[in-house]
């Protein structure tokens, strides 16, 4: 048992220190800050049980009971915000109140009651903490479903624990010793589980950010919509496709128009409300399969894998008659009408994604050219046209 207590100590300082090493910048944001400070708790408190032999008896059980369930709890605020983004409801706190309170008032009781009563204490504290992790956890990062079984396993033991000292006290009262190895061995490993499940956690959150690091990369902030590359190498992706399979692949490019203008009159706050109405617009019309990208400013492009020429022009249609009725309102709440323009072109065998951008964006022009608000197709024109300047 010492060596399972030291174990512990020096485990929960190793996950306190990997914390701390994390960065200032990353404690600061919430979860792995409550996280460390948790850790710093369960390490205080099986200092404090390594300590039994050189200190009082009740120091002993009194602080390190508390600062047990002073790490649970921070355990929980760790997993609140990483699971929810908020606080620890209050109904929470009442919990740790009262599994504080249970802890002076069996300390002069026998040692089955009394572990058993603060096994189950603290099996109250974690069984919320262990449901969130099993119900949300099981659908947020994948090395988080190691975080939800071990809080499982450690609830488990807990009760497990609890259960035993009650069946202890009614069929083998007299065998204490053989009681107290078999309480200690479960309250360990119980506290090895939320160990394990302390370094998990600290994994899931780094997965976490790894992935919103490459959603930022890949996706324009304001409207949700990819970037500029990414909607470029998609394209490729679509028409390597396209061509293996023997479907075709159209692409749509989007411009409002008179743009500036909103801007000018309105304010950008109100011009990036436009945006993000149209991004969502045309977004709500889109297949599963089709990519939505923003190709820059107030530039928007489709990519559509197995539609031809006259799918990606209805759905052009669709786009532009949904944002021509849409009902903004502009600076002081005033009416805001927007409109946009298309051009719609079909790879060809031969094409490269830069040729059929290319070729969407003469038809956008003369889209432009014929008085705005319509979609036009790309025809032999314009592609022959295209082809010449990019050889040339």
């Amino acid at each position: 048992m010492p060596t399972l207590v030291l174990t512990l100590a020096v485990g929960f300082s190793l996950l306190t220190l990997q914390l701390w090493m994390a960065g200032c910048g990353a404690l600061g944001r919430g979860e792995l800050r409550r996280l460390s400070l948790a850790g710093l708790a369960f390490c205080a408190g099986f200092t404090l049980f390594g300590l039994r032999s050189w200190l009082p008896g009740w120091v002993v059980l009194l602080g390190g009971n508390w600062l047990l369930m002073v790490g649970l709890a921070g355990l929980a605020a760790a997993m609140s915000r990483h699971l929810l983004n908020r606080e620890l409801p209050i109904w929470h706190h009442a919990l740790l109140l009262g599994a504080a309170m249970a802890v002076p008032a069996v300390l002069d009781v026998s040692t089955p009651v009394r572990a058993g009563a603060m096994s189950a204490a603290m099996g109250v504290l974690l069984l919320p903490t262990t449901l969130a992790a099993m119900r949300l956890g099981w659908r947020a990062e994948l090395s988080f479903r190691a975080v939800a079984l071990l809080l499982l396993l450690a609830s488990l033991l807990l009760w497990l624990r609890a259960g035993l000292a009650v069946w202890w006290l009614r069929a083998l009262p007299a065998e204490a010793e053989a009681w107290t190895d078999w309480s200690r061995a479960l309250f360990m490993f119980a506290f090895l589980a939320v160990l394990a499940a302390g370094f998990a956690f600290v994994l899931a959150h780094f997965e976490r950010m790894a992935s919103q690091m490459r959603k930022l990369a890949s996706v324009d902030g304001l409207t949700g919509a990819m970037n500029h590359s990414t909607t470029v190498s998609l394209l490729a992706h679509a028409m390597e496709r396209g061509r293996r399979e023997g479907q075709p692949v159209g692409f749509v490019m989007l411009d409002l128009d008179h743009f500036k203008r909103v801007n000018d009159r309105h304010g950008h706050a109100v011009g990036d409300q436009v945006l993000k109405a149209v991004a969502s617009c045309a977004r709500a019309r889109l297949r599963g399969s089709d990519v939505f990208g923003r190709l820059g400013g107030e530039e928007f492009g489709l990519v559509l894998p197995a539609t031809g020429e006259a799918g990606a022009r209805h759905l052009a249609e669709q786009v532009r008659l949904a944002v021509e009725s849409l009902e903004l309102r502009g600076d002081g709440g005033q009416p805001l009408r927007v409109t946009l323009s298309a051009g719609v072109a079909e790879a060809a065998r031969g094409d490269t994604p830069e040729t059929l951008m290319h070729l969407a964006d003469k038809a956008l022009y003369q889209a432009k050219q014929k008085g705005r608000n319509r979609v036009v197709v790309a025809d032999d024109w314009m592609r022959n046209s295209t082809l010449q300047s990019v050889v040339g």
